[in-house]
């Protein structure tokens, strides 16, 4: 019904613009509880290592609670056996009263020691298990709220892609396709700008990596990402349009989920969603910023520094990922201005 209305309509100019902040709506929800939701699993594994260690305790302590219980019970019997078949031993085997008195009170002494202890045992193996079950009730509370957060989640991406799907369907329309592309070129180059700007403010050393031994790493940067090659650097025809459009990195196309790693050393200088990259991380390295974009989830912060091979993020389908499908899109800039990533790449 969406979509007829907007075909109907034909050329409205704010149908993009709508779109594209719809989208961008969505994917900041699914982010918002993509992080909610790692917390909250680090939170249930916390509780689950809390509970466990709770219930090895309580079953140390009943095991010392049954020993020390042997030991009482042995020395009640023996106490009962003295009393009833050998007092006149205990008392003509003492030197005199004293001792025996003093054997007396020794042996009791003993006996209620360990009452005590055996009473202490028992409440402390009494408290472990109680806090192990109150910690099995937050665990199993965590995995409800848990479930809830990926209801909610899939829900938020299944509406995404239908919106995706839609906003594809629209490319296809002649009067609408261009607005699009205004649109998105508008994006890339907001962001292009920005990028330009603050680098203009950089220091030559940034994170541990310096212009000239970023430098030094051409032709050797591992790929940020396994996975099959979409698209190259530069100019390329538009798959539903045929317009001609320019792709300012490297994409390569993974599994929803599949990790990705920084190229170098460096430092986080953004990290969240901008509009037409989605959910992206931006590496600075002295002169040379290096971009990850269209993520499911990030695992970095800004002002974070990083090392080679470090996780960032995980690959998805945020912002506009063109043509569909998760993906990581992949940029290298020397002060702001974008280069092949190709020529950087180890073979």
């Amino acid at each position: 019904m969406w979509l007829a209305l907007c075909l109907a309509a034909g050329a409205q100019e704010g149908s993009a613009q709508q779109l594209l902040a719809e989208i961008e709506a969505y994917d900041t929800q699914v982010a918002l509880l993509s992080g909610q939701l790692a917390t909250l699993e680090g939170t249930v594994a916390a509780a689950q290592a809390d509970a466990d260690a709770k219930l090895a305790a309580a079953a140390a302590a009943e095991a010392q609670v049954a020993g020390r219980g042997d030991s009482v019970r042995a020395l009640v019997r023996a106490l009962y056996r003295l009393r009833r078949f050998g007092a006149l031993r205990l008392l003509f085997g003492a030197d005199d009263p004293v001792e025996l008195r003093r054997r007396a009170y020794y042996l009791r002494a003993v006996i209620v020691a360990n009452q005590a202890r055996t009473a202490e045992y028992v409440a402390l193996a009494e408290q472990n298990r109680a806090a192990a079950a109150s910690a099995a009730t937050a665990n199993e509370a965590s995995f409800r709220l848990r479930e809830q957060l990926l209801v909610q989640r899939d829900a938020l991406e299944a509406e995404r892609k239908r919106r995706v799907v839609l906003l594809r369907e629209i490319q296809r329309q002649p009067a609408m396709a261009s607005q699009y592309r205004a649109e998105v070129a508008q994006a890339q180059e907001s962001f292009t700008q920005s990028v330009a700007t603050r680098e203009a403010t950089l220091p030559s050393s940034v994170g541990g990596s310096d212009t000239a031994s970023f430098r030094s790493l051409r032709g050797k940067l591992r790929k940020p990402v396994a996975g099959r090659l979409l698209r190259g650097f530069g100019a390329y025809a538009d798959a539903t349009t045929g317009a001609r459009a320019t792709n300012l990195g490297i994409d390569w196309s993974a599994g929803a989920g599949t990790s990705f790693a920084a190229v170098a050393d460096g430092v986080v200088t953004r990290a969240g969603y901008v509009r037409g990259y989605g959910q992206m991380v931006m590496l600075q390295h002295g002169a040379y910023t290096t971009l990850y974009a269209h993520a499911s989830a990030l695992r970095v912060a800004v002002d974070q520094h990083v090392r080679a091979g470090d996780t960032l993020g995980l690959v998805g389908a945020t912002g506009l990922a063109d043509g569909g499908g998760e993906r990581l899109h992949f940029e290298l800039r020397y002060n702001g201005t974008p280069q092949d990533p190709a020529e950087w790449l180890a073979p």
